[in-house]
């Protein structure tokens, strides 16, 4: 168990983007261990994709938020690259910014996280960078640029549709039954065009490294 870690002491744009991507890619429970609790936080990421982001945003944000210095590791076999921390500590403080146990099926930002729009544009920035994508469609005159984040969670998309249009990125939600699996509703909030693209860029700044590379791309294909 990792209990020696420093709680924020209050909230921060740095806190608002750590929850973003405990939002895409985090998630926690409490397990019973001889008859005591006991919180596992797990944060993992694509294991290729995603490196460069753990290694030089993510672990440096968690050791300036908790003095927490993470130990990332490759598992191979899911393909996944992250870290896993047992810490009770960590679990009640998340659980008190109003973050869930277990499956995300129903997650929603925090609404401490929406009360400006510095604290808005940092959340969704950890969404984006941990749960969303870039795809660049083939046209005659070159890319079509679509911008996108996936959730099964119909609150969170309904949030991020509104957060998204109050800085008039012009988002749109479709959604579709996920046939793999549990058969749940999926959600996609849809960015699309140059000048939306563009835009959001500027606005949300994204952080993670693979996302930064296919829009220079998309601006390089251009001259």
């Amino acid at each position: 168990m990792v209990e020696n870690i420093s709680i924020p002491l209050g909230i921060s744009q740095e806190l608002a983007e750590e929850t973003g991507w405990h939002i895409g890619d985090g998630s926690m429970n409490i397990y019973n261990n001889k008859g005591y609790p006991k919180g596992i936080y797990q944060l993992r990421g694509h294991m290729n994709d995603d490196r460069e982001h753990y290694l030089k945003r993510i672990k440096p944000i968690f050791n300036l938020l908790y003095d927490l210095d993470i130990s990332l590791r490759e598992m191979s076999s899911t393909r996944v690259f992250g870290f896993q921390i047992w810490s009770n500590k960590l679990l009640n403080f998340k659980k008190e910014l109003g973050l869930p146990l277990g499956k995300k099926l129903d997650i929603e930002i925090p609404q401490i996280f929406l009360e400006n729009d510095d604290l808005k544009i940092a959340v969704i920035r950890g969404i984006f960078d941990t749960d969303g994508g870039i795809y660049l469609e083939k046209r005659i005159k070159g890319f079509y640029p679509v911008v996108y984040i996936v959730t099964i969670s119909e609150n969170l998309s309904k949030q991020l549709f509104d957060i998204l249009n109050g800085f008039g990125l012009n988002a749109k939600i479709n959604s579709w039954i996920d046939n793999r699996g549990n058969r749940r509703r999926a959600y996609r909030v849809v960015i699309r065009g140059d000048k939306m693209f563009h835009k959001f860029m500027e606005i949300i700044n994204p952080a993670n490294p693979k996302h930064i590379k296919k829009y220079l791309c998309y601006k390089e294909s251009f001259k």
